[in-house]
């Protein structure tokens, strides 16, 4: 993890696969990740991922502030309250977090008002499907997924916003569209090495963005509040050792 100044601000950059990308997808330890910001004070979590695009209109180099999502992932540790109980820490217990809207709006508002100040292409909203990777999707996977509603695809989205939603953190995405998945547009279908190239040449576009929404988050933001601060404090009390709370 790297702290650094940008607007004024201090911000936390940790990157999710690693330094040098050594960590697929699902072997990410989400609930550390956010148990470490946390722990920091961070008060609003700005995500960035690499996706797929399934409709037309969300074509590769289009940004999206993703605002629903869909998860296929499995095998995940997706909540601090799994009513695990830790020697010498008081047990979290159990909460059940409501995730209608899952990204914070409040957010969501600043990234978008970032990308038409850029005048970059963007949607403001969009549904995202996590599935677990590290491989891509079958073709009759994306029209399943497509048909389910999904606008774009990921293999990181889930469970970081609600992990963030349960420590009472905001959390927003912006997601840009590195390709057409398998190929409804007539491309060719995605492979590792066209993702990166993309995201490479896009990588000044979305520090611009990042840099941008955080100078516009301002000291009086407050983060949506769907946890009790006592059960929050809990999980924070938890060891940060080998199985405690990163563990996943």
């Amino acid at each position: 993890m790297t702290l650094a100044e940008i607007a004024g601000r201090t911000v936390a950059f940790l990157p999710r696969h690693g330094d040098d990308h050594s960590l697929p997808p699902h072997r990410i330890n989400y609930r550390a990740n956010l148990w470490a910001l946390k722990i920091l004070g961070v008060e609003a979590v700005l995500s960035s991922s690499a996706v797929g695009g399934l409709r037309t209109q969300y074509a590769p180099d289009t940004f999206v502030v993703t605002d629903q999502l869909t998860d296929r992932t499995w095998g995940r540790a997706d909540t601090f309250f799994d009513g695990a109980a830790f020697r010498r820490a008081e047990p979290v217990g159990v909460q059940h977090l409501p995730a209608s809207e899952p990204f914070c709006p409040g957010l969501r508002a600043r990234l978008s008002e970032s990308l038409a100040a850029a005048g970059f292409p963007h949607a403001p909203t969009g549904t995202v499907v996590a599935i677990n990777g590290p491989r891509f999707p079958t073709t009759a996977e994306s029209a399943w997924y497509l048909a389910g509603g999904a606008d774009i695809i990921s293999m990181t989205q889930y469970p970081e916003p609600v992990l963030a939603a349960e420590l009472n953190m905001g959390f927003a995405n912006l997601a840009y569209v590195t390709d057409s998945d398998t190929g409804h547009d007539g491309s060719a279908p995605v492979t590792a090495g066209a993702v990166i190239d993309r995201l490479r040449n896009a990588q000044e576009h979305i520090l611009t963005i990042v840099a941008a929404t955080v100078a516009a988050i301002g000291g009086d933001y407050v983060p949506p509040r769907h946890t009790d601060q006592s059960a929050v404090d809990r999980t924070m009390a938890q060891p940060a050792s080998p199985g405690g709370m990163d563990a996943g």
